[in-house]
């Protein structure tokens, strides 16, 4: 657990570094959720290598950090609020996916994730 703590300390550090400035509580969050993805994919990678004892340390740290992490809204609400954010901003077509993407990233911030954000947004634009 020392060693996870360690690599978040030391990752919002480098950022603050990057950024010249102090983080924002967001930013913050962002920094975690880069380290969750980090250890994702290495998991991934050492499922493929046929290293499963590896990937079971990252998937550990994984639950470590997300400890840290605001809770993420649940599917259903996000598919509410994707509806409710396409009959507000009026779209229609594809065309219009950026422009709900940024309102609802702005509506929610770092309480959801990206990615399921994007397939719903989509899902919901095409039918």
């Amino acid at each position: 657990m020392l060693k996870v703590l360690r690599a978040l300390k030391s990752a919002v550090q480098y950022k603050k570094l990057e950024q010249k400035k102090e983080l924002t509580d967001d930013e913050v969050i962002s920094v975690f959720k880069i380290q969750v993805k980090q250890r994702q994919q290495a998991a991934e990678l050492y499922i493929q290598g046929n290293r499963p004892e590896l990937a079971e340390i990252e998937n550990r740290e994984i639950e470590i950090i997300k400890v840290y992490l605001p809770e993420e809204i649940s599917e259903a609400e996000l598919e509410k609020e994707v509806s409710d954010a396409i009959v507000h901003l009026n779209a229609g077509s594809m065309k219009d996916m950026g422009i709900v993407m940024k309102y609802l990233k702005e509506k929610l911030g770092s309480n959801v994730d990206g990615k399921s954000l994007s397939a719903i947004v989509r899902r919901e634009l095409l039918s």
